[in-house]
């Protein structure tokens, strides 16, 4: 029996080794190297082999770096043939028909070009770098967009008023740079206007922008600045524009061209543009100082022209000047950036205007009196205003990290004038009126930032300026019988005034740094000397001065004397910024033939503070306070008569205005790049205390005598501000939506009796661009805004004012393209309802050339032919209702090329 089991034993071990040695000899193995026509090796080979049995046997490997492999493949199920593929990027494949069995197969590949996919990358539309945001001008510019300024109105966050002002998530851009120069200064809308939206690359902006450098570490103000950034570091570049056309009477023939050739070339630029139309396109808003220049301004009255004496006109409607404005300008402007030495720069700003503008309506002004009586003044105006104005600026500047030097040397000049003719129904009275109002400043301002040693830094800087402004009105016949002749109507009355005034400020300041710790301390004072000279005269028709309560003999001094101690820290976390400017203010005011006076001196004490914290990646809250005091100027102070037109007569006996407002405001921002999302939101609150108390005095034939009294009064307002903007890249669609209210109580005397007054208004408006359509884009713009006013317990019926604007752009074929803009007007409240449908036609063609974009134009404005207008305003006690002559249908052609 064991013999029998050792037997088995022997035997099931044979069979094992059997079977075992079967499937040994049974697999296939495949080696070689595979090389290429060059006889080199290839390593990285896929190589596949695979039995014609099914289901197949398979087995892959990769050549080795010499090019050589083994693979081996299974023999079941069985079959006699087999396939072996080679493939790599790059070679041409191969397939080889090969008998099942183990071999040594030798592989060469043929190299081939191999065409990948076309595969599109697309960008952020924002990005992020620090406190830098990067917009790409190419995902947010339509087939119909030119210059720059057309994309800015599409970017989130960044809005652009209707007169070219520019701000970042609702504070007002401190810089415009293109390529990193400030070539213009202030008057960016000549760059925003002109410059081709196709060469710039990106648009940059810089948050919390210090544009001295040597200041950038110490003080970093809440404004961002805007920077162009062009797609070549030397760019040529422009646009030149002819145009022509026709309109019904009073237009006539148009013409319209703008030739404006630039270069970028580093730290040296230049613009210059020559522009001209009569089209109704206003230019003259190219040359407004949009930002604050960066040098402390101090309390300077003489800084503007002085508004003495004006003729009444239409004033402005709510809406574009190319519906109502009838015009005839010129503008030339040359602006050069010059390097001189490696770190210096000199610029040169040199414009002139020349602008004629005229209008035509008429007006009814409702006033309602605490008594419930209604006076109602019914005015047909026609006027003519003629502005002639040279602008000037030479400025040198050395802005490095240790040092900054910058003098500027400025010059305005203008020679204004205007006429006007007025008709009064009720009475049957016309009435000439003309009025010239020249002005010429001169100023230099010197800034200066330098370390001493390796401690504090030092800050100088010194403002001088001179102004002069002889100003004369006339009218015929005269106005205010009772007051200057007695009650017996007489022909004219001439009033002549002339504003002269110099004025300086200079100062002078410490800044230390410890840590995140930063202390100041700023000593300074500032000098105004102003004097005022009028005479009012009257013709019956001779000339007739009587009364020395016609004349002014104003002379007037302004001292300032202060000390600013100042203390700030900047982390990460949070910022703080505290200062307390205490100041010595001195005014005098004498006329001598008037036998008139008065002194004021005062020290006070004016602190502010404002602290921000950012609240994770996206939000970021503010917070800030204020105590100021606002002293009156020589404009709000005349011991004689002023006649500031036809029905205004004007007299400030009184102490000299001074009033204190406290100010608290709070802010929410939240910003999301990589979303394209843009939020914040604000509130404001202040409470404003004078000694002046304005009295009004409205005659029955409408006529307004104001005088100041000595009287204490609070004003307290408040303002609540929100805008939410999104851009959904995909779509290429910019969204936008904003609010804005406004409520103001203060009390005012009306016709000797004292009134209670609270005004109210508020906005909501809502913003589209949609550019990604497959047959074209659509812009619109809708916005509501109410008006309510209250005097004593009167309230007047609320004013409702819509403002809608659209326009549809169609792009059938190749380069043409069709365009259809309509404006719709509704107002209605306490005045007639008054509703206005507005409708222009744009057809361009872009000639298919290389390099230049040549667009051939024709437009058709106003095609319902619409040339009346009425808008209605309402004021604590007085609703004007006002009706404008617009300019009637136009056929405009022009050409346009890019440079």
């Amino acid at each position: 029996m064991q013999v029998v089991k050792t037997q088995l034993a022997w035997l099931l071990l044979v069979g094992l080794l059997l079977l075992a040695n079967t499937h040994v000899c049974a697999q296939t193995i495949l080696s070689g190297t595979v090389r290429d026509v060059a006889g080199q090796p290839l390593a990285g080979v896929l190589l596949e082999a695979e039995t014609k049995a099914q289901p197949p046997s398979t087995a892959f490997v990769v050549s080795a770096t010499d090019g050589s492999f083994t693979l081996k493949l299974a023999a079941t199920p069985v079959s006699d043939s087999m396939y072996l593929h080679a493939r790599a990027l790059g070679y041409a494949a191969q397939r080889l028909g090969l008998v099942n069995r183990s071999q040594t197969v030798p592989l060469v590949l043929q190299a081939i070009p191999t065409q990948l996919r076309e595969v599109t990358v697309r960008s952020a539309p924002i990005t992020r770098h620090r406190d830098t945001l990067s917009y790409t001008v190419s995902a947010f510019t339509g087939k119909q967009d030119r210059v720059i300024a057309d994309v800015l109105k599409k970017m989130p966050g960044i809005e652009v008023d209707g007169d070219g002002r520019i701000s970042y998530q609702g504070n007002l851009i401190n810089k415009f740079y293109i390529n990193g120069q400030d070539l213009l200064e202030g008057r960016y809308s000549l760059a925003s206007n002109n410059l081709p939206a196709e060469a710039v690359q990106s648009v940059q902006v810089l948050e919390r922008h210090q544009p001295i450098r040597a200041l950038d570490s110490l003080n970093r103000p809440d404004n961002a600045a805007l920077n162009l950034q062009l797609k070549r570091k030397v760019t040529a570049t422009g646009q030149v524009q002819l145009g022509a056309g026709w309109g019904p009477a009073p237009l006539g023939a148009l013409w319209s061209a703008n030739l404006a050739p630039m270069l970028f070339a580093g730290r040296q630029q230049l613009l210059d543009t020559y522009q001209t139309n009569n089209t109704g396109q206003d230019i003259s808003t190219q040359l407004r100082a949009l930002t604050a220049a960066d040098f402390p301004s101090g309390n300077e009255s003489s800084s503007q022209k002085p508004d003495l004496t004006h003729i009444v006109g239409l004033g402005r409607p709510p809406a574009g000047a190319s519906r109502y404005l009838f015009n005839q300008v010129h503008l030339l402007s040359a602006n050069h950036l010059i390097p001189v030495g490696p770190e210096n720069q000199l610029r040169v700003n040199a414009s002139y205007l020349h602008d004629v503008q005229t209008a035509r309506g008429g007006s009814q002004t409702q006033f309602f009196l605490p008594d419930n009586r209604t006076v109602t003044l019914t005015e047909a105006k026609a006027t003519q205003a003629t502005f002639r104005q040279l602008l000037a600026d030479l400025a040198f500047s050395k802005n490095v990290r240790r040092y900054y030097l910058k003098n500027t040397l400025s010059l305005d000049g203008r020679w204004d004038a205007q006429t006007g003719n007025i008709y009064r129904p009720e009475t049957g009275l016309r009435l000439a009126q003309e009025a010239h109002n020249p002005f010429l400043a001169l100023t230099n301002r010197l800034r200066l930032v330098r370390p001493l040693g390796g401690g504090p830094l030092l800050q100088l800087s010194s403002l001088t300026r001179f102004s002069n402004s002889p100003q004369e009105l006339a009218v015929s016949p005269g106005p205010f019988a009772p007051l200057l002749a007695g009650g017996v109507a007489y022909d004219s009355v001439r009033q002549q005034a002339q504003l002269a005034a110099f004025s300086t400020t200079n100062s002078a300041g410490l800044t230390f740094r410890r840590g995140n710790w930063h202390w100041s301390g700023q000593v300074g004072f500032s000098q105004e000397v102003q004097r005022l000279s009028s005479a009012l005269t009257t013709t019956t028709p001779e000339p007739t001065t009587v009364g020395p309560l016609r004349r002014n003999r104003l002379h007037w001094n302004h001292a300032r004397y202060y000390i600013e101690p100042g203390l700030s820290r900047n982390t990460d976390r949070w910022s703080l910024s505290l200062r307390v400017p205490l100041s010595y203010y001195g005014f005098r005011a004498t006329d001598a033939p008037l036998e008139a006076s008065q002194r004021l001196r005062a020290v006070v004490a004016e602190p502010s503070l404002n602290l921000t914290r950012p609240l994770g990646r996206h939000w970021q809250v503010s917070a800030d306070g204020s105590l100021s005091n606002m002293f009156g100027d020589i404009n709000q102070l005349s011991y004689g008569y002023l006649l500031r037109d036809y029905r205004t007569m004007q007299r400030n006996d009184a102490p000299l205005a001074r009033t204190q407002t406290q100010r608290y405001a709070g802010s929410i921002y939240f910003q999301d790049p990589l979303r394209s999302r843009f939020f914040y939101t604000s509130y404001a609150f202040s409470s404003a205390l004078s000694n002046r108390l304005y009295s009004s005095q409205i005659n029955a034939d409408g006529a307004l005598t104001t005088m100041a009294l000595d009287r204490a009064n609070r004003a307290n307002s408040h303002l609540l501000s929100a805008n939410l903007s999104q851009f959904i890249s995909p779509w290429k669609t910019n969204l936008s939506f904003q609010v804005l209210g406004n409520l103001r109580q203060q009390p005012q005397m009306l016709n000797g009796r004292i009134t209670n007054t609270r005004t109210q208004s508020g906005t909501a408006s809502l913003k589209a661009s949609i550019l990604a359509l497959a047959w074209g884009s659509v812009e619109g713009r809708a916005s509501l805004t109410t008006l309510r006013s209250q005097i004593t317990t009167r309230t007047s019926t609320p004013a409702l004012v819509q403002e809608h604007q659209a326009s549809a752009s169609l792009f059938p074929v190749g380069g043409h393209q069709l365009t259809l803009s309509i404006d719709y007007y509704d107002s209605h409240g306490p005045a007639p309802t008054v509703r206005a449908l507005f409708a222009d036609v744009l057809y361009r063609y872009a000639l298919p050339t290389k390099g230049r974009k040549i667009d051939l134009e024709l437009r058709w404005d106003n095609i319902f032919d619409i040339r009346k207008y009425q808008y209605s305003f309402v004021s604590p006690f007085q609703l004007a209702q006002t009706t404008y002559e617009f300019r009637p249908a136009q056929v405009l052609a022009s050409a346009r090329m890019s440079l």
